[in-house]
């Protein structure tokens, strides 16, 4: 009898932590696109600290619009915002840094004189 009692309480607790979600946490993040599954909208990224949530590392994460990552592709930089809300995370608002230089390269031209 006091194993029903305690299982009923636990339903109940559950029920009722389920129906008060805590609100969405947004975090910035920039890193580097590693692979991108665009028809599963999932991309997996190499990003830097982010603050209060995790330390740097390479993870993949849900992407909220499939739009967003159609032409993103492995060693693009993107800025991002990262929704969190009931452990579940998702990027929004995906931003491709423009590319510099045609080579890839950060080398100046030389003078001559």
């Amino acid at each position: 009898m006091k194993t029903i009692l305690l299982a009923a309480m636990l339903v109940a607790v559950f029920s009722f932590a389920g129906c008060h979600s805590a609100p969405a946490k947004h975090y910035p993040i920039q890193g580097e696109v590693i692979s991108v599954d665009a028809p599963r909208k999932i991309l997996t990224v190499k990003h830097g600290d982010i603050p209060g949530l995790m330390p740097a590392m390479t993870m993949s994460y849900a992407v909220a619009e499939e739009k967003e990552i159609q032409l993103l592709k492995p060693g693009d930089k993107i800025d991002a915002v990262l929704v969190v809300s009931d452990n579940v995370g998702r990027l929004e608002k995906i931003v491709l840094h423009p590319r510099t230089g045609n080579s890839g390269g950060d080398a100046m031209p030389s003078k001559t004189n």
